[in-house]
């Protein structure tokens, strides 16, 4: 490949022409392979003999029953082929911490999570800021050990962003309390910041919950269950400042002043707005991020190919390169480049995507944060208002 994007479906061996069913399968194993496996299929060999009998076994069963069938050769092998690799996968979960300890300690997080909430609301911050301390680095680990790629840049997606800034916050919140620096933390800066987080907390990662397909329950594994922690965490505890903020400054007094909730907060109009406040919190990341991906040369680190055509030897993906081989960039190409299913998987499979499809990418996400922050958010914010109102009569 000479360009940054190559248009040339037989390139390394891809077939000019390729049946509808082909493309769909191709597609799908691109799609698997962002799945956080921490192994690849040669690795298993070196697995403790239960998981490669099993694989051996479950093989085997396939084998056997597509030789029996009536499916054309074509057919056969495809079947064979997805239903091999779903075991893999299945196989590789096991491995990865699949059991019934790391199950039931999930499902018991979950429960303990909610009796904090129910009993003891004034402190589910405190449990959020816990819980990250372990979560966070333990899925760093997992995420520098992913391959075929180290997934050690998705860090700087906004998600992980709003994240880190809210745990700086309360950790900067607790250390100032202990020391007594809190009083020079002026109450305008505090008001700013809740602000802020309440329009992206149920905004952004309110509609993260319910539109990512990643942000899923599975309480053995660690990489799973901390994605659905930042997304659906912080919503909560901005949940329990807006509705026991009393509980909270009076458990504790020394770190929060939350004065400004009761002199009443406006979504819209002004510049000190939680939706202004919000859409310029998410415009900094923006700016960072454009900066890190343009100007910094992360929109070519996955990259298999050098500008010159010669083989670049990628170690590092980011979010953007893996939204775009989970679909988004067949959707582009179809409707704003011009390009067929076919070339689209081809700059999937290599990862060449160029600045154009990283500019579309960045300005939609840009139209669903801000529809989210500017809709969500102040859905959430009129019904919580209306519904304190209600209770005050």
């Amino acid at each position: 490949m000479s360009s940054e994007q190559s248009t040339d479906s037989t390139a390394d061996g891809i077939p000019a022409a390729e049946s509808e069913e082909a493309l769909d399968f191709r597609s799908s194993m691109i799609m698997t392979q962002d799945w956080n496996l921490d192994v690849d299929s040669g690795e298993l060999d070196d697995s403790p003999a239960t998981v490669t009998d099993a694989r051996q076994t479950f093989q085997n069963l396939v084998r056997s029953a597509i030789k029996y069938d009536t499916f054309k050769k074509g057919e056969a092998d495809t079947v064979r082929r997805i239903i091999e690799h779903i075991e893999l996968v299945s196989l590789k979960k096991s491995a990865e911490g699949f059991n019934r300890v790391n199950f039931s300690v999930g499902v018991l997080n979950c429960f303990f999570i909610c009796w904090v909430l129910g009993a003891y609301p004034e402190h589910i911050w405190l449990l959020y800021l816990i819980e990250a301390v372990y979560f966070i680095p333990r899925k760093f680990y997992n995420m520098w050990r992913a391959k075929p790629l180290n997934q050690a840049f998705y860090y700087l997606d906004f998600c992980w962003f709003t994240n880190f800034f809210a745990m700086a916050y309360f950790a900067i919140i607790v250390i100032s309390g202990i020391f007594g620096f809190n009083d020079d933390i002026q109450n305008g800066i505090r008001e700013v910041i809740f602000k802020a987080a309440l329009g992206v907390f149920c905004g952004v990662l309110v509609c993260a919950n319910l539109a990512l397909p990643f942000v899923a329950c599975l309480f053995h594994d660690v990489n799973t269950m901390t994605g659905l922690f930042i997304h659906l965490m912080p919503p909560v505890v901005m949940y329990t400042f807006v509705w026991y903020n009393d509980r909270i400054v009076e458990a504790w007094p020394n770190l929060f002043n939350l004065s400004y909730l009761e002199d009443g907060l406006t979504y819209y109009g002004g510049t000190d707005s939680i939706a202004s406040c919000s859409t310029a919190f998410y415009f900094t990341w923006w700016v960072i991020y454009v900066c890190f991906m343009l100007g910094g040369g992360g929109i070519d680190l996955p990259k298999k190919f050098k500008p010159d055509g010669s083989p670049a030897n990628p170690r590092y993906d980011t979010v953007f390169h893996s939204t775009m081989r989970d679909g988004v960039c067949i959707l582009i190409g179809k409707f704003f480049r011009g390009r067929s299913k076919a070339d689209s998987l081809t700059l999937m499979e290599t990862n060449m995507f160029d600045k154009i499809d990283f500019c579309l990418y960045m300005f939609f996400h840009m139209i669903a944060s801000l529809s989210a922050i500017f809709l969500s958010g102040y859905l959430c914010f009129k019904s919580i208002k209306r519904t304190r109102t209600l209770h005050r009569l």
